[in-house]
C-alpha cells in the first residue's frame, strides 16, 4: 500500500509540475496570453516587477522539475551524484532566486492582505527551511538526519504552488469570491503542507527500520 502512495505522490508532482509548466508558457512564453500580467495594472508594467516574476516562475519549475529524481532510491543508488545535483540546483534556486523574488511579489499579491500575509510567510519559511537543510551539510558537523527533515519541510512549501492551484480550481467551481477563494487556499496549502510534511517526519522517526526520507517509488 506505501509503495503505491508513493507512486500517488510521484505521478502527482509530476502532473502538478507539467501542469504549471504549460500553464505558465501559456500565459508567460513567447505569444502567450498575459492575462495574469494584464490583471496587475499599473504595477504590471513596472520592469522590476514583470522581470522578478518571469524569473520567479521559471526557478519554481526547476524547483519542481529539480525534486522528481529524488523520488526513486533505484536510480539514486545508481546514480549517487544525481541527488547532489538535483540537490543543489533546487537550493540554488529556491535560496537565490525563487524566495527573495516571491517575497517581493508578495507585497503586490491578491487576496488582501490575507494574501499578502501568506506569500510573505510563504517566502520566508520555504528560504528558511532550505538554508537549514543546506547548512546542516555543510563543515564537520553534518548531520544528514536533520538535512531530510529540513529539506523535506522546504520541499512541502514548495509544492505550496501545486497545492495551491488544486484548492482555487475546486473553490472557483464551487463558486466562491476570488479574493476570499485566493486567500483561503494560500493558506491551506501553506498550512496542510506544513502539517503533511511533519505527519511523515513523525511516521519516518518512528520507524527506525525506515533508512531514507525519499520516498521510494521503484
Amino acid at each position: 500500500m506505501s509503495t503505491v502512495i508513493r507512486w500517488i505522490g510521484w505521478v502527482a508532482l509530476l502532473a502538478g509540475a507539467l501542469l504549471i509548466t504549460q500553464n505558465s508558457l501559456s500565459d508567460f512564453g513567447p505569444g502567450g496570453e498575459g492575462i495574469f500580467v494584464e490583471q496587475k495594472g499599473e504595477i504590471g508594467r513596472q520592469p522590476l516587477w514583470i522581470v522578478c516574476l518571469y524569473v520567479h516562475v521559471v526557478a519554481g519549475i526547476v524547483c519542481l522539475l529539480s525534486v522528481l529524481p529524488q523520488f526513486s532510491r533505484k536510480l539514486l543508488r545508481r546514480i549517487p551524484a544525481l541527488h547532489r545535483w538535483c540537490g543543489r540546483i533546487y537550493a540554488a534556486s529556491v535560496l537565490f532566486v525563487l524566495s527573495p523574488t516571491g517575497i517581493y511579489l508578495a507585497f503586490f499579491a491578491k487576496g488582501g492582505l490575507a494574501g499578502k500575509l501568506g506569500f510573505l510567510l510563504l517566502g520566508a519559511v520555504t528560504f528558511h527551511t532550505t538554508l537549514r537543510g543546506v547548512t546542516s551539510m555543510i563543515g564537520g558537523t553534518r548531520d544528514l538526519i536533520a538535512h531530510r527533515e529540513w529539506m523535506t519541510r522546504s520541499f512541502a512549501y514548495a509544492a505550496s504552488a501545486i497545492t495551491f492551484r488544486v484548492y482555487h480550481l475546486a473553490f472557483l467551481l464551487a463558486g466562491m469570491a476570488e479574493e476570499k477563494n485566493y486567500a483561503i487556499s494560500l493558506w491551506l496549502s501553506i498550512l496542510g503542507n506544513a502539517a503533511v510534511a511533519e505527519l511523515v517526519l513523525r511516521r519516518r522517526s518512528q520507524a527506525p527500520t525506515l533508512s531514507s526520507t525519499i520516498p521510494s517509488i521503484s
